[in-house]
């Protein structure tokens, strides 16, 4: 009996199969198994499959009719030997340590789960991504003392589960043909379950954003997320009696993955979807399940500023339109856009660049090779690692308020948590911010 079971979901991925398979079979933790299933792919995913798996005994191959995720998930399930399990999508790949990392935190704290960081990957570039960075590392958790937890109802591949837990608990996939985001109703069922997680730093897998086949591409499953949601709510309708405080968060945890949702599809859907989640909101609004102590601020600001009227919201929030022949077209307005950046970042006695991760520290290379001056990152937490990057000191929000009228700060993060450390920014006072788009991180 191997250890740790790998369950590889696959459909339709050859682009990005082999570098998964690869960081598998390279693992330095080797008593392992992978369970491939591979639901009915027409590529030539299944083929690639078997030549693994006749190079490699460990891995094990189940070819079957498209029935969805959840399916394929719980198939996995079912046929996995092993005392942990671990999940690898298969457009990314995993850290070389990651099944030793995990493993060993399992054993060591005797965890229902742990849990890793992980990298957003696109373009060949990785960013870190700090999904556990408000919350603590080295000690054991649970929802009842953490029922913030629920907010991390995603990412499921950066996890390490004991087997007999979810056997215990009879946690499953939500099996619904042709739906996505059943990952969030497998990481809810998780998180309300657990008596001992425990959170690592360590990032363990790369997370891949550029895939077009990938859920959050594929506006046909717009409601998905709320499926999930609903199918919850209706499994798990008895436990709320005996825990209103989890019954809480779990409600806003629904509107944090609502919004994230309405952020991440194209323009022509986002309204259909903006009148679903008013719908729900106004539902549990009216049953009074909406306590704001249970919301990220972020995302409480966001329905008070709905507010109910949601022809002015998605005109505030909604995507532009696009005409597609202008992506054709050699327009110069980068060069212009960026020397002026540039050049009125110079107005300011100092420049400090909230975010000391790989985005911030590309920014910093780019500004300083253009004969720009950068003066200290911002965090809004310092940790034990930080101190200084590329010899420029990190410094906490908190400690710079001292020149909050007068420096210029850029906000050098990934686009759907640049909102969030405005927010932060804004709260303390600083003046002059900038945020690191599309153009400005293309500086070189």
């Amino acid at each position: 009996m191997p250890q740790i079971s790998v369950l590889v979901p696959v459909y339709n991925v050859e682009c990005y199969l082999e570098q998964c398979l690869e960081s598998l079979v390279e693992q330095s933790f080797k008593d392992i198994e992978m369970i491939c299933v591979d639901d009915g792919s027409t590529d030539c995913s299944g083929l690639i499959l078997d030549r693994y798996a006749a190079s490699d005994s460990r891995i094990r191959v189940i070819h079957k009719q498209n029935t969805g995720y959840g399916d394929s998930m719980n198939v996995a399930l079912d046929c996995a030997r092993g005392e942990y399990i671990a999940i690898l999508e298969s457009d990314d790949y995993a850290e070389p340590d990651m099944l030793y990392t995990l493993y060993q935190l399992a054993v060591t704290q005797k965890a229902d789960v742990v849990k890793g960081d992980y990298y957003h990957y696109s373009g060949g570039k990785d960013v870190l991504c700090n999904r556990l960075k408000d919350y603590p590392k080295g000690k054991a958790l649970q929802a009842s003392v953490r029922p913030d937890i629920l907010n991390l109802a995603d990412s499921i591949w950066s996890c390490i589960y004991k087997h007999s837990f979810l056997q215990k608990y009879a946690i499953r996939f939500h099996e619904t043909p042709g739906a996505s985001y059943q990952d969030i109703s497998f990481a809810i069922q998780v998180w309300l379950c657990a008596g001992k997680v425990y959170f690592t730093e360590d990032a363990v897998i790369h997370y891949r954003r550029d895939n077009p086949g990938s859920s959050m591409n594929n506006p046909t499953k717009l409601f998905c997320v709320f499926d999930e949601y609903e199918w919850i709510e209706e499994k798990w309708k008895d436990f709320w009696q005996d825990s209103p405080v989890l019954e809480d968060y779990f409600v806003a945890s629904k509107y944090r993955d609502y919004f994230n949702h309405y952020f991440r599809v194209g323009m022509q859907y986002q309204y259909a979807l903006l009148q679903r989640l008013d719908q729900a909101y106004k539902d549990d609004n009216k049953k009074g399940r909406i306590k704001k102590d249970a919301f990220l601020p972020d995302v409480w600001n966001r329905l008070d500023d709905m507010g109910g009227n949601l022809s002015q919201f998605f005109k505030k929030t909604g995507k532009k339109p696009e005409d597609e022949r202008l992506r054709m077209c050699e327009f110069q307005n980068e060069d212009v856009y960026v020397n002026a950046f540039l050049e009125g970042l110079k107005c300011y006695p100092e420049v400090l660049i909230y975010g000391a991760g790989q985005v911030g520290q590309r920014l910093a290379e780019a500004i300083v090779a253009r004969g720009g001056q950068v003066d200290g990152f911002l965090v809004t937490k310092i940790t034990d690692s930080d101190g200084e990057r590329m010899g420029i000191p990190v410094r906490e929000l908190e400690e710079a308020v001292g020149s909050a009228n007068t420096c210029a700060v850029i906000i050098a993060v990934t686009e759907w948590t640049q909102y969030e450390l405005y927010q932060n920014l804004k709260k303390y006072g600083y003046k002059n911010i900038f945020r690191a788009d599309e153009m400005i991180r293309k500086i070189q």
